[in-house]
């Protein structure tokens, strides 16, 4: 089950301590000492992939201390929503500007002399691109008052990171979605249900959590629509609902969709027997990319369709 984390809203997992208000002095080879505790970076690299790009990012914490350090460290992004995980307890805070501050726990304390090294796990939606690009904002790493930067690059579709351009992320949603009419039919029990074909296309680079779709029905048809595929759903929709009507909305199965990606499915249309042959009225679908990307105001992201009973 996924779990969502609002914005702003703190909720350590066991051992996971935040550490985002420790201020260090940086030193010019990018490593930082507090305390005996060093803490090194290297590049994020982000690779195209599939869709989108996906990256790793190299940690080193040293306990030069004399007594076991078990304090966690702290990974603030570059880019908002980019941060996947580093295969232990994390739990987020967010900077002003929405970029997740992770605080991570050790899993077991770090002895006097030893060195921990961590991979951390990031995602962008992003569109790989011939040329590379680089973030404009460096992202931190800190471990008991220690903090060191590190920067964020983009690979080419060719494979360079030379001469990369500055990148700076959509903040406004852009997602273009289409729905198709309906025909409900009757099934064996007499009631009918028919599929709207639904689409949803991304065609900006926006940070995201999730991808949100919602539906508004007339009362003409059942309560409980379903989405496929979908993570899960629930009852409430921000559309305007017809007199008598209800709507669901619904998370996406795909979870966030990279620049350029599609996600097809269907929304499940049920109606009670007895229903009369004829056109039930119309209904209407969005979708939205949530936290903490913008709404789109230009409706490209919104379709209604005709629900039609079969005689």
């Amino acid at each position: 089950m996924h779990t969502l984390l609002r914005a702003g809203a703190v909720a350590l997992a066991a051992g996971a301590t935040l550490l985002g208000g420790a201020v260090a002095a940086q030193a010019a080879d990018g490593v930082t000492v507090t305390d005996g505790v060093t803490v090194t970076a290297g590049t994020l690299v982000f690779e195209p992939a599939e869709h989108g790009h996906t990256g790793h990012l190299s940690i080193k914490i040293h306990n030069g201390t004399d007594q076991p350090y078990d304090d966690g460290f702290t990974i603030t992004e570059s880019l908002a929503v980019t941060f996947q995980g580093a295969g232990r307890p994390c739990a987020f805070n967010y900077t002003p500007d929405h970029r997740r501050i992770a605080g991570c726990a050790l899993l077991e304390p770090l002895a006097p002399g030893a060195t921990l090294e961590v991979v951390a796990d990031f995602r962008s939606p992003a569109k790989p691109q011939p040329f590379a690009r680089r973030a404009v904002q460096a992202g931190t790493v800190e471990a008991g008052g220690a903090v060191t930067e590190f920067s964020t690059l983009f690979r080419s579709t060719g494979g360079s990171v030379d001469d990369p351009r500055p990148y700076t992320p959509d903040t406004v949603g852009a997602l273009d979605v289409t729905a198709g009419d309906v025909t409900l039919t009757r099934q064996a029990d007499g009631s009918f249900e028919g599929r709207v074909p639904f689409t949803v296309h991304n065609d900006g680079d926006a940070p995201h959590d999730y991808v949100l779709a919602d539906i508004a029905l007339p009362g003409t048809v059942d309560e409980w629509p379903s989405l496929e595929p979908s993570w899960m759903c629930f009852s409430g929709t921000g559309l305007p609902v017809p007199p008598g009507g209800h709507g669901i909305q619904c998370l996406l199965e795909e979870g966030p969709l990279a620049e350029d990606q599609t996600y097809r499915g269907a929304w499940v249309l049920r109606a009670p027997a007895g229903t009369p042959a004829g056109v039930l009225g119309t209904g209407a679908t969005r979708a939205l990319v949530r936290d903490p990307a913008e709404e789109q105001t230009d409706h490209a992201n919104e379709a209604t369709f005709t629900i039609t009973v079969a005689g």
